[in-house]
């Protein structure tokens, strides 16, 4: 009875071995490869071994989370040949030796799961093919695009009585995986705050919060904020600067701001020298220093009402409309603010008189008044008739 089991088991091994001689012998692995930068070339390299007649190897690319297998590339050992399973215009891998693939120039769009399978004959018929497979995950990262600093709320006010809360914002864009953002506030740096990292003095009380938000190329855009009471003669002039570190880069990339107060606006006036019944537009072109943040404006008319009857106008330009004769010496005032102060300009509106509008003929917003639009008309017909 005892000779039973032992018998069973030779016979188990025998069958073993015939059925190894008659499928083969065949393993699969593949090379791990690192996180990649796009843009790089990248060699998907397939291993194998087997004592058997090889029949092909197989390139799948894996998407949708295993359901869809997309061939981009086949060696034919019957006929020696291979071949590319992707489009002329996509066409961007190439066969090295039979089970390696090379793509040139890596892009983010190619993330993701690779399989690489082989088959050879079976020994016992040729009418079947024994196959065994690999796979290997391609991480693909890519370096932040852009990076800036901005300030939140802007245009803002200018409060000298009542405090108010300031928040600057540092904007990473493009990069994969997330970017990590470091930010400071230059000098006096004895406080530090990971992820990102806000640099500053420890007085005042500085408040942290960041967002991420994917694109649907895989990259992230990372937003990191810091918020804190302003101080106005603290903070003019205060740099603050805001740096990104990922493993895509080989340095680091900078952006810095400086909070500046405006000051000194350049008012400028078209037409330099206005007549009765034109359009003024007065402009603030610039400042004598660089300004952040962005300053609002507010145009008012001293002692009077703005030509439209309104008390004041906000925006960069001031527009008056068919200027009448009464402007004549007003003056007009800019104040332009943001968090860190105010200033204010102020700009006289000469007015002159318009040889084609009779002194009296225009109404009091401007317009050119019946008397005016006959003789205008009388004007232009005079004109026509020298013509012919």
């Amino acid at each position: 009875m005892r000779a039973v089991p032992s018998l069973r088991r030779c016979v188990c091994l025998l069958l073993a071995a015939i059925l190894d001689l008659a499928c083969g012998y065949l393993t699969v692995n593949i090379e791990p490869l690192p996180p990649v930068v796009a843009g790089d070339a990248v060699t998907l390299k397939c291993n194998f071994k087997t004592d058997g007649r090889m029949r092909e190897i197989v390139w799948y690319r894996v998407t949708d989370g295993g359901t869809i297998k997309q061939k981009i590339f086949t060696f034919d050992a019957m006929f020696s040949t291979n071949y590319s399973h992707m489009e002329n215009y996509r066409k961007r891998e190439d066969l090295v030796y039979q089970s390696t693939v090379r793509l040139p120039e890596v892009r983010i769009s190619d993330n993701g799961p690779y399989e690489c399978h082989v088959g050879i004959y079976d020994r016992a018929t040729r009418e079947k093919v024994v196959l065994a497979s690999g796979n290997i995950f391609l991480n693909v990262m890519a370096p932040p695009t852009s990076i800036e600093v901005v300030a939140a709320d802007t245009p803002a006010p200018f409060s000298r009585y009542q405090a108010q809360n300031f928040t600057l914002v540092c904007i990473v864009s493009g990069g994969k995986p997330a970017p990590m953002p470091t930010t400071e506030n230059i000098p006096e740096t004895v406080v530090s705050r990971e992820f990102p990292r806000w640099v500053h003095s420890a007085e005042p009380t500085y408040f942290l919060r960041h967002s991420r938000t994917p694109s649907s190329d895989g990259t992230v855009e990372v937003r990191a904020l810091l918020t804190w009471t302003l101080n106005p003669q603290i903070d003019n002039e205060a740099l603050f600067s805001c740096e990104v570190k990922h493993p895509a880069l080989s340095m680091p990339m900078q952006a810095e701001v400086t909070l500046v107060a405006p000051k000194g606006p350049k008012i400028v006036m078209t037409p330099s020298r206005a007549r009765v019944g034109d359009t003024v537009r007065i402009l603030v072109h610039g400042f004598q220093n660089e300004v952040f943040p962005e300053p609002m404006f507010t145009w008012t008319r001293v002692g009077s009402r703005l030509l439209d009857g309104s008390a004041e106008f906000d925006g960069k330009e001031l527009v008056l409309e068919r200027v009448p004769a009464e402007l004549n010496g007003s003056m007009y005032r800019c104040t332009a603010q943001n968090p860190l102060g105010s200033t204010d300009t102020h700009t006289r509106l000469i007015v002159f008189e318009n040889p084609n509008i009779p002194r009296g003929t225009e109404d009091s917003n401007g317009s050119i008044g019946p008397t005016g639009a006959r003789l205008t008309l009388v004007l232009a017909l005079t004109v026509i008739l020298e013509l012919t």
